[in-house]
């Protein structure tokens, strides 16, 4: 049974008036499951999905950058990697805690995750608080889609999206080369994210990343 605590009042209240920015990272969508009762692969179980298909062998000593940059090098291409990881993520119902994330008014959005199942959670009418407006990359025009929907919510995919995944200009932060420039094309998403965290409280929800850097190229 889950430990219990009690958050901070200032938090609270916070959260109360809609000043907190949500930031979801690895592990945030692992009480997702499929028909089968399986959930979302993490970091390792991706790595083991890219190197049996490309390389049919498991590589349990790599990280999962390193397997997809490797993947994409030896003629695998980007495409077909992205297509690989999209497919990985299919057929996945929502949990419970993206239903509940829609009953509060957030200040921002924000997540280094490449799935859909936020985009799936608010697409409930019905249920939402707000209604969720996606940026991936920094030719978006911000402020007239934000005027164009009532209570809108700034949703930021700083490492890419699966619906934009054969976007040249935001690949998906995949490998090590992609991680070197994260931030091209993504420059003014970075800079909202960051000049809003001044001002509002950020809750992180996910747990230790999945990405192992023990073979880290140097320079990176």
């Amino acid at each position: 049974m889950p430990k219990s605590f009690e958050l901070p009042f200032l938090l609270l209240e916070a959260v109360k008036a809609g000043r907190v920015i949500l930031f979801l990272g690895a592990g945030a969508s692992k009480e997702c499951k499929n028909r089968s009762g399986r959930t979302p692969p993490n970091g390792e179980q991706l790595r083991d999905i890219l190197a049996t298909k490309y390389f049919g062998k498991a590589m349990p000593k790599r990280s999962v950058m390193s397997v997809a940059e490797m993947a994409i090098a030896n003629g695998a291409g980007q495409g077909l990697v992205f297509e690989t990881v999209s497919e990985a993520f299919q057929g996945f119902d929502i949990s419970d805690a993206h239903r509940s994330m829609t009953d509060f008014n957030w200040r921002m959005i924000a997540t280094t995750n490449y799935d859909t199942f936020v985009e799936e959670a608010y697409s409930d009418s019905k249920r939402r608080r707000q209604t969720l407006i996606p940026f991936v990359k920094d030719d978006e025009p911000v402020d007239e889609r934000m005027r164009s929907s009532l209570r809108p919510l700034q949703f930021l995919k700083l490492h890419g999206c699966l619906n934009h995944r054969l976007d040249k200009d935001i690949p998906l932060v995949l490998s090590w080369e992609q991680y070197a420039v994260h931030t091209e094309n993504r420059t003014r998403l970075f800079g909202r994210l960051s000049d809003l965290a001044h001002e509002c409280p950020v809750i992180f929800v996910g747990y230790e990343p999945d990405l192992k850097l023990v073979d880290r190229p140097r320079g990176l």
